[in-house]
């Protein structure tokens, strides 16, 4: 469903397109003039506006920007029976979409506007996931599926999704963008359960009447019902009491809700986010979580990576708060010392990108040069993965005969060289520092690597 403005000065014309777009599920207005428009524009945020380019007063084409300045992503389609290949390139030179001919199909009309609506959502939620969320910075794999499922996510605007991840992965930031791209005009409402007391949960999710208890002085909305036309976010939702979770069951079921002491039962529209740290399979195993209420949330999962699993996106986080600590303390710090980069992507990050982030912080504070040194301890990585990377290179058996040395230790040469790369995302600079040889010396061996192949 797109939000569509017809401007055309021919009243059949906007009846037809109005009453047929509305029809195939599309909400929209319709203008006699670009005054008209400009103020429904303003008032109703179209998503796409279909032109007339022979109006009475001015001529469609020099009004493109007109609607581009009040909205620069508002998709502008020329529609015209005086059609030429010079207006339709002077069209698009000025900011349209694309160029209708007169008299149209209203199939090809909506065509033209679920690709251009399509093309401005996909590019707003792309700059909004670079630009806003640190969290998902990187140029991982699963940086790169987390955003693709984001944005599906966002798109399906009803559908439940319970959201997985370590602490400290970012699941509420998730949560907030999935609201975003839903469009949905109410609020998002976090309600945390492990947070509220059992006894209070009821009366913060529903709400209460007057005198339904002592001290209920006045009617009160439960955060459900605030978060009527937008999304609720069960953040740690493994956390909830089973009393409470046959509740929210019930409220699924139904989406009303009767407030403690009420006999009414309120109608609330909302889409429903959780998020868990917590295995809720186990937790279904062992009593402490409905199955049913499991089911009824994870709809559509989200899985968040924890740091540990993506660590060449470390190199990109690290540029992304050197950049953003020199703003906010006036700092003109350059790079990071080699060996804490070193010791960076080595670390095992139980608190994730959150504790990568509080790191960077606390060492912008205390190095007092142009290079970020480290004023933090590290334990290192766990011994487990250690093992585990040992793994990739088996040592021959020399009891089967002997081995060629010099060959096996290049060989060792490079797969050492090529993980750094990879973890430094190609940096040469970072992947020859975290190897503890110099930069020069790094392309030295990859070119005769090279050579030899």
């Amino acid at each position: 469903m797109s939000r569509i403005l017809i401007v055309d000065d021919e009243f059949l014309i906007r009846y037809t397109l109005e009453e047929g777009l509305r029809d195939r599920g599309h909400e929209t207005w319709s203008a006699e003039t670009v005054e008209e428009g400009v103020e429904k524009a303003k008032k109703f945020h179209p998503e796409a506006v279909l032109l007339d380019n022979l109006l009475e007063k001015s001529k469609g084409i020099d009004e493109i920007a007109t609607f581009k300045a009040l909205d620069p992503n508002v998709q502008v389609i020329l529609m015209t029976a005086y059609g030429s290949v010079e207006q339709a390139v002077e069209a698009v030179k000025r900011g349209a979409y694309d160029y209708i001919l007169k008299p149209f199909d209203i199939d090809d009309i909506e065509l033209a506007v679920k690709r251009s609506v399509e093309q401005a959502r996909s590019r707003e939620s792309l700059e909004y996931l670079k630009g806003e969320t640190q969290e998902f910075l990187g140029i991982s794999d699963a940086v790169g599926q987390i955003r693709r499922h984001i944005e599906i996510l966002g798109e399906n605007s009803s559908v439940n999704v319970l959201i997985r991840g370590e602490t400290g992965t970012g699941k509420e930031v998730a949560a907030r963008l999935i609201h975003d791209m839903s469009r949905r005009p109410g609020l998002m409402v976090r309600i945390n359960c492990g947070a509220i007391p059992e006894n209070l949960l009821e009366n913060e999710l529903f709400g209460y009447e007057r005198g339904a208890f002592a001290g209920a002085m006045r009617t009160k909305k439960g955060l459900i019902e605030m978060a009527d036309g937008g999304t609720v976010f069960f953040d740690e939702v493994g956390e909830m009491p089973l009393s409470m979770q046959s509740k929210l069951l019930t409220f699924l079921d139904d989406r009303k809700i009767k407030r403690v002491g009420g006999l009414e039962d309120i109608q609330v529209d909302v889409r429903i986010i959780a998020a868990t740290n917590r295995n809720l399979e186990k937790a279904v195993e062992q009593g402490l979580f409905r199955q049913d209420l499991f089911y009824r949330l994870n709809v559509m999962q989200l899985v968040i990576p924890p740091l540990r699993e993506r660590r060449e996106d470390i190199p990109v986080l690290c540029d992304y708060y050197l950049d953003y600590y020199n703003k906010q303390f006036a700092r003109s710090i350059d790079q990071v010392e080699p060996s804490f980069i070193r010791e960076l992507l080595l670390y095992d990050w139980k608190g994730n990108v959150r504790e990568l982030k509080n790191i960077f912080e606390r060492c912008f504070l205390l190095s007092p040069g142009r290079v970020l040194e480290k004023h933090v301890e590290l334990a290192g990585r766990s011994r487990e993965e250690t093992d585990k990377e040992g793994e990739s290179f088996p040592i021959k058996d020399l009891e089967k005969g002997p081995v060629d040395l010099e060959k096996e230790v290049q060989e060792l040469e490079r797969l050492y060289m090529e993980k750094a790369l990879k973890l430094c995302a190609g940096n040469q600079t970072k992947a020859a520092a975290l190897l503890g040889i110099t930069r020069f010396s790094m392309k030295r061996k990859l070119e005769r690597k090279e050579e030899l192949q």
